[in-house]
This record gives structure tokens, C-alpha cells and sequence, in this order.
């Protein structure tokens, strides 16, 4: 066997500082063909108020990275730092391992609350993994 291609990758590092809406998707981040989403924690700056659940994910599943979250957990609440807050991209209950997810084609990442609630919540968003060229 021969190796055909190399090609580099870079890590990528963002951080995003996200105001919720209601059960209107906030996108965040957009997420090119040949990246790898390796972890996401949110982090709670600002209560909001009012029963709703914050979740993060792209597209194809609201909830994929971060699930149910009370996002009116007290300032400076982490969400995704431990296995029951990750969603099915990050986290298998079933064979208890960790998880990252590659995009072939590209997508977007957004946050969103699963009722309106009463005030819309600040919420600082970190996104770790890499970028690679697939084609």
C-alpha cells in the first residue's frame, strides 16, 4: 500500500457569546465540510427566567451536543462537562464512551430553549476540534 494524500489539519478553538430566543434557534457557528466537533460546553453568564430547557446542536438534531439544560441554572453553571448533559454526538449511555462528530457536508450549530420563557438568558458558548481537508 502507498500512501496517496497527506493533507494538514488545524485545531480549532471558538468561543461564542450567545443571547437565547425563545424557541427560536440561535445559529452560532457554521460548520464546514471536513470538520470534527470533538467537545461543546456551555456556560451560563446570565439566568433567563421562566421554565425552559436549553439544548445545542445543528440541523439534523436540536439536541445532539448539550440536552435538556435549565437555562435558569445560576450564573456560571456548566452544561456538557459531564456524560448525562451530552447529547447523542458526544455521549453513549449504552457503551459509556465519548464521542465526536464529522461533518462531510457542511451544517450549523445553534442553540435553542424548549419553551419561550419569561427573560431570554446570556449564555458563553466553547466549541473544540479540528479542521481538515476531505476533498
Amino acid at each position: 500500500m502507498a500512501v496517496l494524500t497527506q493533507r494538514s489539519g488545524y485545531a480549532i478553538s471558538e468561543q461564542f457569546r450567545v443571547q437565547s430566543n425563545g424557541t427560536t434557534p440561535v445559529a452560532f457557528m457554521t460548520v464546514f465540510a471536513g470538520t470534527v466537533i470533538e467537545k461543546i460546553i456551555v456556560r451560563v453568564e446570565t439566568p433567563g427566567t421562566g421554565a425552559a430547557n436549553l439544548t445545542v446542536g445543528d440541523l439534523g438534531d436540536a439536541d445532539g451536543y448539550i440536552t435538556a439544560s435549565d437555562h435558569t441554572s445560576s450564573a456560571g453553571s456548566i452544561f456538557g462537562d459531564t456524560p448525562s448533559e451530552r447529547g447523542a454526538y458526544m455521549y453513549d449511555s449504552t457503551i459509556k464512551g465519548s464521542f465526536s462528530k464529522l461533518y462531510n457536508a457542511g451544517d450549523t450549530l445553534s442553540l435553542v430553549l424548549s419553551a419561550a420563557g419569561t427573560i431570554q438568558g446570556v449564555f458563553q458558548i466553547h466549541v473544540t476540534g479540528h479542521k481538515y481537508d476531505i476533498g
